[in-house]
């Protein structure tokens, strides 16, 4: 039988034990607070990735459709469109300040309170001549405007409803557009860069009718969020007035987007986006 048998542990044992604990528990804790960091951050990152690609793809689904002549304001904080809403052919000309319009699906298909004017195509050269007007200003309720152009040669069977008359055409165009020419139905929409309403230190993307209340729409955006424009070329200006505003073949949209520093970090978190959007408006 062996006397005095040892049981426990020393002190030093326990100090060594204590120590490779404590190191194995910073270890751990700093491999989850830089896991943590980092998942942190690339929150942010796509959060960021997120608002710049709104941006700039709100901006570019409107824009790209634009006509000839289709840019009314173009800075590098504002820029204003004719956005076309729906086309149409006039079939027959009932009087002398009168149009017949035949528009698919008709007032049902038109959002008319969108409506800021029409626009006449030359058959020529293709260049469009815009007049802008209300809904209310030029449509006519009533009258036959189906039979109208049934007797120009029109299929109206079962389509009736997307006959249209309209007044006014003759003072908006220097005279009645002849049938068959191409007319068309645009909202003007403005876009703009300006402080959040939501969160003063940032910019957000507005938008809205032209003249009209703008809406608040993306908000993250760093104050480098412009807009430029190319008329030709290939260099950008940050402003175009007067007749080059006819000459705008492409908008950059600059969209800088910004987040508040992730977890752990000290630097707010930021993510370039820029887009080239290729109108049709150049002639």
């Amino acid at each position: 039988m062996v006397a005095g048998a040892r049981a426990g542990f020393t002190l030093v044992e326990a100090i060594v034990a204590l120590t490779l604990s404590s190191v194995v528990m910073v270890l751990v804790s700093t491999v989850f607070m830089v896991q943590n960091q980092y998942y942190a951050l690339q929150l942010e990152r796509s959060a960021a990735h997120d608002n710049a690609r709104t941006v700039t793809e709100t901006v570019a689904s409107e824009v790209r459709s634009v006509m000839a002549g289709g840019v009314v304001l173009a800075q590098n904080k504002r820029l204003v469109v004719r956005s076309p809403m729906i086309l149409g052919v006039v079939c027959g000309l009932p009087g002398s300040n009168r149009a017949v319009v035949q528009v698919d699906g008709g007032v049902a298909n038109i959002t008319t309170d969108d409506v800021a004017g029409v626009a006449l195509r030359d058959s020529v050269t293709g260049a469009w001549t815009y007049q802008d007007a209300g809904w209310g200003d030029m449509h006519q309720a009533g009258g036959t405007p189906a039979a109208t152009c049934a007797a120009n040669g029109a299929d109206t069977l079962g389509a009736s409803a997307d006959f249209m008359t309209f007044r006014r055409f003759n003072s908006y165009f220097g005279g009645l557009p002849p049938v068959g020419s191409i007319v068309m139905f645009y909202r003007a929409v403005e876009y703009k860069f300006a402080t959040s309403a939501m969160d003063p230190a940032l910019t957000a993307l507005y938008r809205g009718p032209y003249g009209g209340t703008l809406l608040e729409f993306a908000t993250g955006m760093d104050s480098t969020a412009q807009f430029e424009y190319r008329t030709g070329g290939s260099t950008y200006a940050t402003s175009v007035t007067g007749g080059l505003l006819a000459l705008i073949d492409a908008v950059h949209i600059e969209a800088r987007a910004r987040r508040r520093p992730a977890t752990g970090g000290t630097e707010d978190v930021t993510y370039g986006w820029g887009v080239n959007v290729y109108l049709r408006n150049g002639g």
